[in-house]
């Protein structure tokens, strides 16, 4: 499937119409036979139903330009928002805090706001200030509704190189004069950029900025930036990207943990050195009694065959819905005497345990050739969990998917096994060790980045496979047992791990965001100002209806140790622990409040509709009994 594509089932009224099983937004949806049949929303019923065509047509036009002052408003409430804060951050006194300041924690209050993620509330927040300080004239055609937010993007990022005021000012006021002059016409972007450039030659040639042309679907691209760097922008097939992302880790992992590098740059050394024949990067620690300071070049012509894709199954039970071919079944067995041997233990047993159950291992029987082949299991009192029980070793990359389209991927890949859990023949419940401590364990964190695909905090998109995990209620690490438990979710309990990424983890920790987890999975959010956000969990649950059944056995925390100050000042991070712990149980006491307020305006409601309706056919109403179950 080409990466413009998408899935779209529609379900008609009438069995003369086919089903459109796919479908692009360039198709002809007359000739897919695509019909307006249902009602439109209530709100816009009486305004929209009696259009005509050329009514219709002149009122998208009046939206336009509704829509772009709207958008112009915006910005303008940006910048008196940036103004009340730099304004505070004047006169108040020097923060404590060490990894964000005042404008970390504006963005992130403007993301939430906007429903954005870190960069395009930063980019929102500059081109506010753009248009206020730089364009002003700009600023007015868009407030009036005469120009777009594409072509105001298009205009600002032409000119972003221009350092001049004079140049700025002159700018401003010759493109805004182009502009005034097209209103009313339908003015692409690549026509807004073009005259752009065209002032921008005659004002400032070195300012003139140079824009790549647009290339196909697949392709591999790299863009200059103005700082020096160069943006490597590659489109591919699934398969294509889980294998290079496969050959790329182990490569950017191969240097000593002194070496100063960013994940970020060893990832981009990495594929430069395979790109150049080398199995690993040269440490760059300086140290001279470092083992890997020198790179590896790869022996032969040949490369090395990568094993890129590991398949996950819920439990061993499952492995029945896929059959493996002879080499499959020898990579499951490569996997699991030792290419697992950096995460948890196959099964979730510890040694002892594992010795124990050897002789007993009902998952496969090893062949004399070392190969495990399956074998039936007794069959637990509750049915099975059907559907999309595989999933991939990266859900950044592939997602949750489904058993056919995993034998498409394994047949594009090298594939190895790994078990999550052992199914209770008796229950049918999923039992997997949990973590014992601070640090979750390898499946533990899986669990979690497929029930939250992305960053939890409102508006960010980052996925989680790029995120870090966050104790929701904080971890106590002087005492576990009276902490927030390190668990994902499973049966009866959402879990207390989230994904965050780097950058809105430090706004949680040092600022007065504060999140909780509700019984269903959402994140709630709180803002000292008062707004209140949450964040629903993914459909995980419902493609793996399995996970539902995961029970953690987790060893009971350790004992505390004994207080390195005893009976001396808690240190500020427990005091903000103690008093976050606190407010969480006062806004959990609230929305319960809240509930029952809502419960009861509902219960009041139904009988006064119930009082009304016995009283129009003339019976006599009884309060006492309970309410009539609803008619569906």
């Amino acid at each position: 499937m080409s990466p413009e594509k998408y899935l779209v089932k529609i379900y008609p009224r009438s069995n003369s119409v086919n089903r459109i099983e796919s479908m692009t937004h360039s198709d002809d949806a007359f000739t897919l036979g695509r019909r307006v049949l249902s009602p439109l929303p209530s709100v816009f019923d009486g305004a929209v139903s009696g259009l005509s065509a050329a009514g219709a047509l002149s009122r998208l036009r009046v939206l336009t330009v509704e829509q772009n002052r709207l958008e112009a408003e915006r910005s303008a409430v940006l910048t008196r928002l940036y103004e009340l804060r730099d304004d505070a951050r004047r006169v108040c006194e020097e923060s404590s805090r060490r990894f964000v300041d005042d404008w970390d924690e504006l963005v992130a209050e403007v993301g939430a706001a906007l429903g954005t993620g870190r960069g395009a509330a930063g980019a929102a927040l500059h081109r506010g200030l753009d248009l206020r300080e730089r364009c002003p004239r700009l600023f007015e055609l868009f407030a009036a509704g005469t120009v777009s937010l594409s072509v105001v993007r298009e205009v600002l990022r032409a000119s972003s190189a221009v350092l001049d005021e004079d140049v700025a000012a002159a700018y401003d006021e010759r493109i805004a004069v182009w502009l005034a002059a097209r209103s009313g016409e339908a003015v692409t972007a690549r026509a807004v950029t073009d005259a752009a450039k065209a002032i921008l030659v005659r004002l400032d040639a070195d300012a003139a900025r140079q824009t790549p042309p647009v290339a196909p679907r697949e392709r591999l691209e790299f863009h200059a930036r103005a700082d020096g760097l160069v943006d490597l922008e590659a489109v591919m097939g699934k398969d294509q990207a889980i294998r290079l992302s496969a050959a790329v880790a182990p490569v950017a992992q191969s240097v000593c943990g002194e070496d100063g590098r960013t994940l970020g740059q060893r990832q981009v050394a990495a594929l430069v050195a395979l790109a150049e024949g080398y199995e690993s990067l040269g440490c760059l620690c300086g140290r001279d009694d470092c083992d890997l300071r020198d790179a590896r070049p790869r022996t032969g012509a040949v490369s090395q065959e990568v094993t890129a894709l590991a398949v996950i199954v819920l439990n061993e039970t499952d492995l029945a819905e896929v059959t493996p071919t002879d080499g499959e079944a020898a990579s499951a067995s490569a996997s699991r005497t030792g290419a697992d041997a950096s995460c948890e233990p196959d099964l979730f047993m510890d040694s002892a345990d594992a010795e124990a159950d050897a002789g007993a291992d009902e998952f496969a029987a090893i062949d004399p050739d070392g190969a495990h082949q399956p074998v039936p299991r007794p069959q637990p009192t509750e049915p099975q969990s059907t559907g999309a029980v595989i999933l991939t070793d990266d859900p950044g990359i592939s997602g949750l998917v489904t058993v056919a389209h995993a034998r498409e991927l394994i047949a594009a890949s090298s594939t190895r096994w790994r078990v999550l859990g052992r199914r209770d023949p008796a229950t049918g419940e999923v039992h997997v060790r949990g973590a014992g401590g601070y640090r979750p364990t390898w499946y533990q964190l899986l669990v979690m980045r497929l029930t939250y695909p992305s960053c939890v905090f409102p508006g960010c998109s980052t996925p989680s496979g790029r995120c870090q995990a966050d104790h929701v209620a904080e971890y106590d690490h002087d005492d576990p047992a009276t902490g927030g438990p390190t668990t994902a979710a499973g049966k009866h309990t959402p879990g207390n791990l989230v994904p965050l990424c780097g950058f809105h983890h430090r706004i949680k920790t040092e600022t007065g965001w504060l999140s909780d987890i509700l019984p269903d999975g959402t994140v709630e959010w709180r803002h000292p100002t008062g707004g209140i956000y949450t964040v629903p969990p993914g459909t995980a649950r419902e493609l793996l209806p399995g996970l539902e059944k995961i029970i953690w056995d987790a060893p009971e925390p350790t004992r505390p140790p004994t207080p390195k100050n005893p009976g001396g000042l808690a240190t500020a991070a427990t005091r903000r622990a103690k008093a976050r712990t606190a407010l969480r149980a006062q806004n959990r006491l609230l929305r319960h409040r809240r509930h029952e307020q809502r419960r009861i305006d509902a219960e009041i409601r139904a009988r006064d509709q119930e009082r009304r309706e016995a009283e129009a056919a003339g019976e006599a109403y009884d309060g006492t009994q309970p309410l009539k179950p609803p008619p569906f």
